[in-house]
């Protein structure tokens, strides 16, 4: 199914500090969910409501919004093997009021 890709303004500064090559690959994986369709990208839930998007080292955490959108709210570099409860509080705290 494909969805449309929003990305909240801190999620936008996020991006921007990563390595141009992890950028490129983030943007493969956002166009690739709205050309091909979600189940295209390795994609896991992590909490209700939460979900994460797997890119090698790179984690994007949304949700699903009405009207087939996902809203991304944090994206990060994993560096361990579970996902930082900080990285889940945060991306809940951003997503509250969407």
């Amino acid at each position: 199914m494909k969805f449309k890709v929003e990305k909240l303004p801190q999620a936008e500064a996020e991006i921007k500090d990563l390595e141009k090559s992890q950028q490129n690959l983030l943007s493969e994986e956002y166009t690739k969910i709205e050309t091909q369709g979600i189940e295209y990208v390795r994609v896991k839930p992590i909490q209700k409501d939460i979900f994460e998007i797997k890119s090698n080292e790179l984690r994007s955490l949304f949700k699903y919004k009405a009207g087939k959108i996902i809203v991304v709210g944090v994206v990060f570099v994993k560096k361990t093997q579970k996902t930082p409860k900080e990285k889940i509080k945060l991306v809940k705290q951003r997503l509250k009021e969407v």
